[in-house]
């Protein structure tokens, strides 16, 4: 072999070399495609969640204080227009007084009043002692129902437990029954029904059926005949 033919081959081997080394750096570190987006490092990723989560707690926060403050200031305006509040006069004479939908006092209706029943209310303040409440059955089916100062059924009665002819108990604090209660004689069984309500206000509604529409004028007779005062 020449000089120059050895040249030849030596220039061809490097060339191959360096060709070598092309390929080997080309696969070890392959291109990315065009257009795909380069992941984030988890570091990253779990910091921007961190800040996510933060924004949204407080936002939460933020927002339960809003309902709180508008719920604050919104609790006078909703004090005086429960049903307590609007039938706080009613009874004051010593009687029930009629709710009906004529009243020039525009009060509100009961929500469960019923067009063929008559609807007498009684309000009571136990803050100057217990209440009595008396009422006589008639003819017609009547109920009573205790409820207390801001919603909710305490007591009810219907003209069935009668004795002869007369439903009557008395409404009174729990201190006040513990106080009658120490009154009582030994030995011997109060006769009087004892109602306990958990609020010192609240009122006390008289339903009467109305069968036919001749019986209305009794029926309302007999919603304000009931009786609802100091007891003794």
């Amino acid at each position: 072999m020449t000089t120059a033919d050895r040249e030849v081959t030596e220039t061809g081997d490097a060339a191959k070399s360096e060709g070598a080394s092309e390929r080997e750096i080309t696969h070890s570190n392959p291109a990315r495609p065009p257009g795909r987006p380069v992941p984030l490092p988890l570091a990253m990723r779990v910091s921007a969640w961190g800040r996510m989560l933060l924004l949204t707690t407080l936002a939460g926060l933020v927002l339960a204080g809003i309902v709180h403050i508008v719920t604050v200031l919104l609790i006078p305006v909703l004090s005086t227009s429960d049903a307590n509040h609007a039938y706080r006069a009613l009874g004051a004479g010593g009687r029930a007084d009629l709710v009906s939908t004529g009243d020039a006092r525009a009060l509100p209706q009961p929500r469960e009043a019923d067009a063929a029943s008559v609807t007498a209310v009684c309000s009571y303040d136990l803050t100057a002692g217990p209440m009595r409440v008396v009422a006589r059955a008639g003819t017609l089916p009547l109920g009573l129902t205790l409820h207390r100062r801001g919603g909710g059924v305490i007591y009810a009665i219907t003209d069935r437990a009668a004795i002869r002819g007369v439903v009557e108990f008395l409404v009174m604090t729990e201190e006040q029954r513990d106080e009658r209660m120490a009154r009582d004689d030994e030995g011997e069984a109060a006769r009087e029904l004892r109602v306990v309500s958990d609020t010192d206000q609240g009122l006390i509604v008289a339903r009467v059926l109305v069968r036919h529409p001749s019986d209305r004028a009794d029926a309302e007779a007999l919603a304000t005949g009931i009786a609802c005062g100091l007891a003794d």
